[in-house]
């Protein structure tokens, strides 16, 4: 499965308003969308992603989409295109979206949400035109801090995934351990950066355990006004 990675993140609206918010797609690290005030906001941004170790197959995503950040809900949709780091033919065709719902904050130093998603891909060059579905759940941990003009973002998730392969005819599911960290800087124009990083350990619903996943992720995005 180390060229089926699949990765719960908005890819695109990589930092939201004032934090960032990747959706969720291939290759790409699971970022958790941020909440927005009551009146909301929407952004646009691309990414790119890589494949850190031998298990993830070093491959190289580009993603773009949109997402939009609210008090209470956040919600972003994505897609990504994935080719081999080598240049091989192997390429992948994500499409993906999430949802966030963002506990109150009250008078705690960070902010605590439930974040879920789904995501397609088509596999390119592989026998019986393999495609897959994911389904992933995850608690963030999300916080606010100011640098100068730029307004900081530090998160994690931690998260559930479940993957189903189909090809052939024939199907089966596996389920994933996984957790991701990053930080998002906006300016007040309203461009911004973000980093994120993420860990999986695959295989633990099945047993068939593999090498852990390590990907790297990084973004721009910008608020719309």
């Amino acid at each position: 499965m180390n060229k089926t990675r699949f990765v719960f993140s908005i890819a695109v609206a990589a930092l939201l308003v004032a934090t960032p918010a990747m959706g969720q797609l291939n290759n790409f690290p699971v970022l958790a969308l941020p909440a927005g005030d009551a009146d909301g906001a929407t952004s646009i941004g691309a990414g790119w992603g890589r494949g850190l170790n031998e298990s993830t197959g070093k491959l190289n995503s580009f993603v773009l989409g949109v997402a939009r950040a609210m008090e209470s809900v956040s919600f972003g949709i994505s897609g990504a295109y994935v080719v081999d780091a080598g240049g091989a033919d192997a390429s992948e065709i994500a499409l993906g979206g999430s949802i966030a719902y963002n506990l109150p904050q009250n008078d705690l130093p960070v902010r605590f949400g439930v974040q879920g998603g789904i995501e397609w891909m088509s596999m390119d060059g592989t026998p019986d035109n393999t495609t897959l579905l994911n389904f992933p759940v995850g608690i963030t941990i999300q916080g606010s801090t100011q640098a100068g003009s730029m307004a900081l973002r530090p998160w994690i998730m931690g998260r559930w995934e479940w993957i189903r392969t189909s090809s052939g005819g024939t199907s089966g599911t596996e389920g994933n351990a996984g957790i991701s960290s990053g930080i998002s800087g906006v300016m007040e124009s309203g461009f911004g950066i973000g980093l994120s990083i993420d860990w999986t350990r695959p295989g633990r619903l099945t047993g068939a355990e593999t090498e852990n996943w390590w990907l790297f992720g990084a973004a721009v995005f910008y608020a719309l006004p």
